[in-house]
């Protein structure tokens, strides 16, 4: 069968022919598909969106600090910082001699630091031999007074003697003009006179004479007196030099550990005792301590005191043996309160006395130490961080983790050592809180 043809468009002259028009293509399909796309763009941007912010929400949960809310004993303590000293200890010191006289203090002999001693044992001497010589000196004087004082007494004694020699031949002159005086009826008046005047002159010879006994007599005395007196003065310089003598050998009067002490030298220098040097009369030169009694010996501020009490039990530790820990109790409390020039006037502070139940030979005096006194303690408490407890408006909050992230909560906190704080109401045990308010 013949293919059916169309006949051309007929033109008319001077005109082209007229292209064939093609069907427009239709808009539905391509608006559709964009719909589609942007549909689906936008549910997969919402879809990591959300995939963002639970993931940021789980990094940020998984960031912060936490803590478990557990059960036990809360301790609030009180820190006396201080050193350490014996509690039973004698102070060592250069003697103080009786007199200026006596020489200086040499050291010859000294006990080694650190050194366990027994009573009676010597532990320090010094250098006897200017004492020694001096003492020789006295003594030769004080022989000397007493040959000066024998002599006088032999010498009074003779004088005295010949006095009332004296006094007796007045007496004698007397009773001799007495009795020629008794024969003036055979005499003339010219005798009886001479007579008269010569029992008179016999008179009063004989009282001058026992004025002059009784005052030589008295003279002599006191003369003797003053020389005993001079004596005895002697005698007691060289008793007193004896005694110093005996005070240059110091022995300890009880059993325990020598601390040396230290000197400064010509230019500043500290330097512990030696022997050779020139020590002063009471300056001090080493303890002896009780090992077995060593204490913490600090100030606590005024406001604070009252929380102390004697008996209280202590932890103890000393920055030079920062491992070593030690038992100890309150032993003491001051009753005045004491300040310092280099601090404010009106800062007082208590002094407090800790003594160490378990110490060992490194516990010696003067080392840096502190002890944290017990003042309060609560049993099988709720604990959280102290910083985990947060107060708004007079009312205590805390952080709870949740499903949902930390919930704000209310609670009732009890105890806080600054550490931790026990809560009393709001929690139970083995939630978990933010650890920080």
């Amino acid at each position: 069968m013949p293919a059916m043809t169309h006949p051309a468009p007929s033109t008319g002259p001077g005109q082209a022919p007229e292209t064939p028009r093609r069907p427009r293509p239709s808009l539905a399909r391509p608006l559709l598909i964009l719909a589609a796309l942007a549909a689906a763009g936008a549910g997969a941007w919402l879809y990591l969106r959300a995939e963002r912010q639970t993931g940021s929400a789980q990094s940020v949960l998984a960031a912060t600090r936490t803590a478990t809310v557990q059960r036990g004993v809360l301790d609030v303590r009180l820190r006396v910082s201080g050193s350490t000293t014996a509690r039973d200890f004698v102070n060592i010191t250069a003697p103080r001699l009786s007199g200026p006289d006596a020489g200086p203090l040499i050291i010859l002999a000294l006990a080694d630091a650190g050194k366990m001693v027994q009573p009676g044992e010597a532990v320090l001497e010094f250098d006897p031999q200017s004492m020694k010589d001096h003492l020789d000196d006295t003594v030769d004087g004080l022989k000397d007074r007493q040959n000066d004082v024998a002599k006088r007494k032999v010498n009074n004694e003779l004088r005295m003697e010949n006095l009332r020699q004296s006094l007796r031949q007045a007496k004698a002159a007397v009773d001799k003009a007495a009795l020629d005086y008794k024969t003036l009826d055979v005499r003339t008046d010219i005798d009886r006179e001479l007579l008269r005047l010569a029992l008179e002159e016999a008179e009063a010879a004989y009282k001058e004479m026992q004025s002059e006994v009784a005052l030589t007599e008295q003279s002599l005395a006191a003369d003797l007196r003053n020389a005993e007196i001079g004596m005895k003065m002697e005698e007691l310089h060289v008793q007193r030099h004896e005694r110093d003598l005996t005070k240059l050998v110091v022995r300890s009067p009880i059993a325990g550990m020598v601390v040396l002490q230290t000197t400064f030298r010509p230019g500043g220098d500290q330097v512990t005792l030696a022997v050779g040097d020139r020590l002063g009369p009471g300056q001090p030169v080493m303890k002896i301590i009780n090992p077995e009694k060593m204490m913490v010996e600090g100030t606590v501020n005024q406001a604070e005191v009252t929380r102390l009490r004697i008996g209280q039990e202590a932890i103890i530790g000393l920055d030079a043996f920062p491992d070593a820990v030690y038992r100890g109790k309150v032993y003491s409390l001051g009753a005045i309160g004491v300040g310092s020039r280099r601090e404010n006037y009106y800062i007082r502070n208590i002094p407090v006395q800790v003594v160490i139940e378990n110490p060992d030979r490194r516990v010696i005096p003067d080392l840096s130490a502190y002890a944290n006194v017990l003042v309060e303690r609560q049993e099988n408490a709720l604990l959280v961080p102290a910083a985990a407890v947060g107060e708004q408006d007079g009312k205590q909050f805390v952080f709870v983790r949740t499903d949902k992230g930390f919930e704000k909560r209310e609670v009732k906190a009890g105890l806080s050592n600054g550490v931790q704080t026990a809560i009393l109401e709001g929690l139970k045990e083995g939630e978990v809180v933010r650890a920080q308010f």
